[in-house]
């Protein structure tokens, strides 16, 4: 019976994405990376660094290093709260208003490819076993937060 190695899987078609979304974006001076904190910014106006980097799953620094990309080339703006001094807001910029709908459109371009095949019925089993899939692999990491919380 031949292994079944689903990382290889997985990583390989995580790769395809970011090379085809890369891309699309590249000519709009964007990488794949800052291309999701575009679209987080755009869809949550006003979302703070804080919370990009834990729906990214990332360290501060590397939502500030993105963060900086996209702010120097005009597509966003970082504002501090007046309420919280410690706390920086994020906003798309009118240059950044102006490539949204191309950005969205290389989204929906991606996942029309990549569902090709599926029915409805299908696209719904795949995101119920993929959310089971998600959860487990938070689980599998509960330990290792904890253990290096510890430290």
């Amino acid at each position: 019976m031949a292994i079944k190695d689903y990382g290889k899987m997985l990583r390989s078609i995580i790769a395809n994405v970011n090379n085809y979304i890369g891309s699309q974006v590249e000519k709009y001076g964007i990488k794949q990376g800052q291309y999701e904190y575009f679209l987080l910014i755009y869809s949550s106006p006003g979302i703070n660094q804080l919370e990009l980097a834990r729906l990214k799953n990332v360290g501060k620094a590397s939502v500030t290093k993105a963060l900086k990309i996209l702010e120097d080339d005009g597509f966003i703006k970082r504002v501090t709260d007046e309420n919280d001094r410690r706390n920086i807001l994020c906003f798309i910029t009118e240059k950044g208003e102006a490539i949204v709908e191309d950005l969205i459109n290389v989204k929906r371009n991606a996942e029309e490819d990549l569902f090709k095949g599926f029915d409805e019925e299908d696209k719904d089993i795949f995101y119920n076993y993929l959310s089971l899939f998600h959860k487990n692999s938070i689980a599998l990491t509960s330990g290792i937060t904890h253990i290096l919380e510890e430290e």
